[in-house]
């Protein structure tokens, strides 16, 4: 099986492959061939900084003269959707009226790249912002107190769903005293995110 349908030469050293899909292929008679395509895409991206990934996805299979005019964005959540569950890595979606603007969106969508190359984010990045995780601002986290919050839970969502439970609040209040955890609780209560 072929894991790109399009692969266009961007400069001399980096190239776009593409996998085009279209509403149809997330029907729910070929989700699964769908989302087997969608894994070998995702695992042909390698670590190679030279080559770039997207999906394009057509919003009609009829011609937009023929359509109504008007794009059906049902399909585009649903692609959405099955990228998100079946995919550890999200990878861009380049939205398709239909076929005569085929060429163009790819245009426009190579010619707003950057070159930007993804770096995972370092423990010292991870430190410094647990250590702000404080109502009390400007004031943040000691190392210590730091050190405390890295050993107890694993992430930060933990930290605040820990925050906001009743069990989590004493464990809290254990190691770091009440003044301390309710200024962690004051900070996680504006997050409606974790």
């Amino acid at each position: 099986m072929q894991d790109c349908d399009l692969n266009l030469q961007l400069q001399s050293t980096s190239s776009l492959r593409i996998l085009l899909l279209s509403p149809s292929s997330i029907q729910a008679s070929d989700n699964e061939n769908t989302s087997s395509r969608l894994i070998n895409f995702c695992h042909s991206r390698g670590s190679s900084y030279c080559q770039k990934y997207a999906i394009a996805f057509f919003l009609s299979e009829e011609s937009f003269n023929r359509a109504s005019g008007r794009c059906d964005l049902d399909g585009l959540l649903a692609l959405q959707a099955l990228v998100a569950e079946c995919l550890p890595t999200p990878i861009p979606i380049i939205p398709i009226p239909d076929s005569s603007c085929f060429f163009s969106c790819l245009e426009e969508y190579t010619t707003s790249l950057a070159d930007i190359h993804w770096q995972p984010p370092s423990l010292k990045d991870s430190m410094t912002l647990l250590s702000r995780v404080t109502s009390a601002h400007p004031s943040v986290l000691s190392d210590q107190e730091r050190n405390i919050l890295s050993d107890l839970f694993p992430s930060l969502r933990r930290l605040s769903q820990s925050a906001r439970a009743s069990e989590g609040w004493e464990v809290l209040v254990d190691y770091l005293g009440e003044m301390r955890t309710r200024e962690i609780a004051e900070f996680w209560d504006h997050d409606r995110v974790c």
